[in-house]
């Protein structure tokens, strides 16, 4: 999960070669992929080009547990505003969650329409369970 969520740096001696191998052909049509191509000019994160987003890395939180769970509780716990969120999860449609996961990432100060919900590659599967309001007074006077 480390090196899925990571930046990397792209070289300008193997540019053409490194946007060929990362921009996938079955990607070619996506309303995003070009727009991703200017992005990622200079770097690029797999999560990000999976979702067709793009975000402020110091706006993300993610966990990585050793077992699965399907309890938002757990999921959740750790998170630095999950108290001002976790409610409005527990009530939305995505609860209760249908299958256990091992891990969460959560982008604070994003909204995502949710156009791709659902990644899957070799050893990994992610899903967009919704957005969702958070405070960052209440989580600064907790």
């Amino acid at each position: 999960m480390t090196f899925y969520l990571s930046t990397v740096y792209i070289d300008d001696m193997n540019k053409e070669k490194m946007l060929n191998e990362l921009f996938l052909p079955c990607n070619k049509n996506r309303p995003c992929e070009q727009e991703l191509k200017n992005i990622f000019d200079e770097f690029y994160n797999q999560f990000e080009y999976d979702f067709g987003l793009s975000f402020d890395e110091d706006f993300r939180e993610a966990s990585v547990l050793e077992g699965f769970s399907d309890n938002l509780d757990t999921l959740l716990s750790g998170f630095s505003a999950s108290n001002t969120f976790l409610d409005e999860v527990k009530l939305s449609t995505c609860a209760p969650l249908t299958q256990p996961y091992n891990a969460i990432v959560v982008l604070y100060n994003f909204q995502y329409d949710g156009s791709i919900t659902e990644v899957k590659h070799e050893n990994l599967n992610l899903q967009f369970i919704g957005n969702f309001k958070f405070s960052w007074k209440a989580y600064n006077n907790r």
